[in-house]
């Protein structure tokens, strides 16, 4: 399906800007030219950004729309004697993902300079080695190209604490729809709220909306235990990227595929979604003939978990647009996916009533 040029753009800015979880202020500063005009705009110190829009008049029940803008990443833990880097990682990796990937490790000038994660090539492994070659975190560096700790200070501006991202640039086949970058997850749901905001713009609606891209998600859902406390929401509807398991589930178990449209969750391991609400959600998904899938997954996490239990608790789905390979330098997202999600959240706006809140 066609996609058309700003939109496309928009998603290109969100998933090439680097934003490993707590550095997202370049996806904010990216997200922030996309907003212009729909509404009141703030920001925390954590770089949570928070949309208001024009058209909220208060004394209503408040939807609240959530995406984290933080991507898997690494931090730079420290600097070897031979100019390679130690690292940690910042949100959960697939480590047999990562050897021989392109990075961009941030300096102290704020410029990005090109990496690749590596380890003892096989040429040189014992035998031993050969014969077990998984690795941790801790058998693997970032080797930008310097000769000694001293070059890496001095001439790559290189220093410990600094963050670190896949080098992947967006990527778009549109012959066949297909999107391919990094951070999908959760920058394609960050997409969706700002594309939902731009086609809801000038449309009264029976609540009110605060639309919120949180930070911190990758590493335990910091940022929205800030945000759910600021805008008190009575009801949330979260976005996320959601692993797809198209490729290697059996057909009868397969409940995330690309080109199904988006998935909504009923369990994962942090949350169990408003029962009333998520069937609710997918009935009106079927009303409106926009295809929706449902999971139920013994793996995973969101920020869903975060409205149900704080305050007084606000029920929320989850609207998760699929993604192949999330937490990896590479993923894929489709543009049929994104279109079906849009809908949804536009279709959930303007159907969310007091009366439907009440009735959870």
């Amino acid at each position: 399906m066609k996609i058309d040029a700003k939109t496309l753009e928009m998603i290109r800015a969100l998933s090439d800007a680097p934003g490993a979880s707590g550095f997202e202020e370049e996806v904010v500063a990216a997200a922030r030219k996309y907003v212009e005009g729909i509404g009141e705009i703030k920001e925390d110190f954590l770089h949570n950004l928070y949309i208001y829009r024009s058209e909220n008049t208060g004394g209503k029940p408040v939807i609240m729309l959530d995406a984290h803008a933080d991507e898997v990443g690494f931090i730079v833990q420290a600097i070897k004697p031979n100019g390679t880097l130690r690292f940690l990682t910042l949100g959960g990796w697939n480590k047999n993902a990562m050897v021989s990937s392109k990075v961009l490790v941030r300096n102290a000038k704020g410029e990005y300079v090109p990496g690749i994660i590596a380890s003892k090539p096989v040429h040189h492994m014992s035998a031993a080695e050969k014969a077990n070659p998984s690795l941790e975190v801790s058998d693997m560096v970032i080797d930008v190209g310097a000769v000694s700790a001293q070059d890496a200070v001095e001439n790559y501006h290189l220093r410990i604490g600094e963050p670190v991202v896949p080098a992947t640039k967006f990527a778009y086949d549109e012959a066949h729809g297909v999107m391919f970058g990094k951070a999908f997850d959760c920058r394609i749901g960050c997409a969706v709220i700002l594309e939902v905001l731009r086609r809801m713009q000038g449309k009264m609606l029976s609540c009110d909306v605060a639309a919120v891209l949180s930070a911190q998600e990758e590493i335990g859902t910091r940022g929205c235990r800030v945000t759910v406390n600021r805008v008190a929401p009575d009801i949330a509807v979260v976005l996320e990227g959601c692993p797809a398991d198209d490729t290697f589930a059996e057909p009868y178990f397969i409940q995330t595929a690309l080109k199904k449209g988006p998935m909504l969750r009923h369990i994962d391991v942090s949350a169990i979604c408003a029962p009333r609400y998520q069937r609710w959600a997918l009935e009106l998904a079927r009303e409106k003939g926009i295809p929706v899938q449902e999971a139920v997954r013994s793996g995973g996490g969101n920020n869903a978990s975060v409205f149900q239990t704080s305050l007084l608790g606000a029920p929320s789905i989850v609207v998760g647009v699929p993604v192949r390979y999330a937490h990896s330098c590479n993923c894929m997202t489709t543009a049929q996916d994104f279109e079906a999600s849009v809908q949804l959240v536009c279709a959930l706006l303007e159907n969310i009533t007091p009366e439907m809140i009440a009735a959870l």
